[in-house]
């Protein structure tokens, strides 16, 4: 994996010339334009997150919790609460992903190169990715006219609706898989961090992410969600775990920036005493015998042994007390707190559960929702041994859990998104974006959560203050355009 820095060296060499200046200072040693592939492996490293510190505050500290994977005593729940952080992933994905992804966009329309189709094809499909990650959090964003600050001079970019931001990313992934579709080569090669420039793989992928997109919208425009997801499972989609979008990281524990895994490096730095997992994922997994259990939990000293796991209660009077429980872990041994772990954007696993949802709300997929609930269960499982460090689950354990909980059709829906909610343990706005979906699994709030939010659960990431300041008049008509810019605010696709 190249170096980060070798690649902001590069990018901060490109700054604007002075009228008259320009040959003046051309350096004929430089390229005029740093190539595709290595813009390309910039915006993917950043797209997982540049700073652990960022991703701990909007990750593991607010989303987590909120959908009750965890239980943080750093800061007592309250902070899960607390506006005041949820800043951090909007500033910190528009000033590295979001401009640079424009720019990789702008440059690839304007190349004559014989790859350049299919290289734009791929840097949209990432695109979309930053994007849907950004408006699933905050709603109404700034999307047509974003990153466009040195490029067309719009340093005050206005603030999409939400239902148009859907529409054109369901369309630019509708396009780009078409192109990639019709064959062709693209230039990046071991560059591109999530595929090697497979193109197959990343076709997949945006029929994959059209999927997710669709499935966001059941309750606002069912009849769209059909149809786009009609279209991403004829177009096909992911088909095993060796389609699953991920970044693999590097083993370096001094590194704080976007070469080790942020989730890692989170957990590291808050897990003495600080991290708990909650006693309802604990208690979902207990009660189901879960063989991921010993991957994703333990006690602080390794000990996997199933009777002796347990979560702390989300309401718990203690919960503010560091020692007042045995602490239980992410799994520090062999598990997912590993510094050159990968980190998920999108797995098999997913894909499969909404496989079986599109079957079970329209008969789509072949119309065995239990099939696709099978499938979906043994990838979210089988997907673990991608961490390496000898985490595996075997097949044997799979059947037997399969066997021990077995699908209940009459509780379809329910089983579906109970498993996702498992299955994307670690990306926390998967996983809330999700559950606001469906409503599944059922979760209760804070009890501070009465004098905070009305008792309920936070439905969305506020602006940051930094745009309130330095963009106010398009925060302020992004805010009456939505109804509002509280936590309880609810976006486009996510009614009642």
């Amino acid at each position: 994996m190249k170096k980060i820095i070798i690649i902001l060296v590069l990018l901060l060499s490109f700054g604007s010339c002075d009228d008259g200046f320009d040959e003046l200072n051309v350096n004929p040693s430089k390229p005029s334009q740093i190539s595709p592939a290595n813009k390309l492996t910039y915006i993917q490293l950043y797209t997982g997150g540049s700073n652990y510190v960022a991703y701990l505050f909007w990750n593991m500290i607010h989303l987590m919790p909120n959908v009750q994977q965890l239980n943080n005593t750093h800061y007592g729940p309250i902070f899960n609460y607390k506006e005041g952080h949820t800043h951090w992933f909007f500033e910190e994905q528009y000033r590295t992903t979001v401009k640079n992804v424009v720019d990789l966009e702008a440059q690839l329309m304007d190349s004559n190169e014989p790859t350049a189709a299919v290289d734009l094809a791929i840097a949209r499909i990432q695109k979309v990715l930053i994007f849907s990650r950004l408006t699933d959090a905050y709603g109404d964003i700034p999307y047509s006219e974003a990153g466009k600050g040195f490029l067309e001079g719009i340093r005050f970019p206005k603030y999409d609706k939400q239902s148009d931001i859907y529409a054109d990313m369901l369309t630019t992934l509708e396009n780009s898989a078409a192109t990639l579709n019709t064959g062709g080569d693209n230039s990046y090669g071991s560059a591109d961090l999530l595929y090697a420039g497979d193109n197959t793989k990343w076709k997949k992928f945006a029929n994959s992410l059209m999927l997710r997109l669709a499935m966001r919208m059941v309750k606002v425009d069912p009849t769209a969600a059909q149809n786009w997801a009609t279209k991403a499972i004829t177009g096909g989609v992911m088909e095993s775990n060796d389609d699953i979008a991920f970044t693999q990281y590097e083993n370096s524990a001094n590194d704080g920036g976007p070469n080790v895994n942020p989730l890692t490096k989170c957990f590291t730095s808050r897990a003495q005493n600080q991290v708990k997992i909650s006693k309802t994922f604990m208690d979902f997994m207990k009660t189901r015998n879960d063989p991921r259990v010993s991957v994703l939990c333990s006690t602080v000293d390794g000990n996997t042994d199933f009777a002796l796991q347990f979560g702390q209660d989300i309401n718990d009077a203690t919960r503010g007390d560091a020692n007042s429980k045995p602490n239980i872990n992410i799994f520090g041994g062999s598990g997912i707190v590993i510094y050159d772990a990968p980190f998920f954007f999108q797995t098999y696993a997913e894909v499969e559960f909404m496989l079986a949802e599109a079957a079970e709300r329209w008969g789509l997929a072949g119309g065995n929702v239990e099939d696709h609930y099978n499938a979906g269960v043994r990838a979210a499982m089988g997907y673990l041994s991608m961490y390496g460090h000898g985490v595996e689950i075997t097949s044997a354990q799979m059947d037997s859990y399969l066997t021990a909980n077995p699908f209940i059709a009459a509780d379809a829906l329910k089983m579906i998104n109970e498993q996702y909610w498992v299955a994307t343990f670690g990306n926390g706005l998967e996983t809330y974006s999700n559950w606001k979906r469906s409503g599944f699994p059922e979760l209760i709030p804070f009890d501070i959560a009465a004098t905070l939010t009305e008792g309920k659960i936070p439905r969305r990431f506020v602006y940051p203050g930094s745009e309130k300041l330095n963009n106010p008049d398009n925060v302020e008509a992004a805010t009456i355009q939505q109804g509002g810019d509280g936590l309880l605010t609810r976006m486009w696709w996510d009614v009642e």
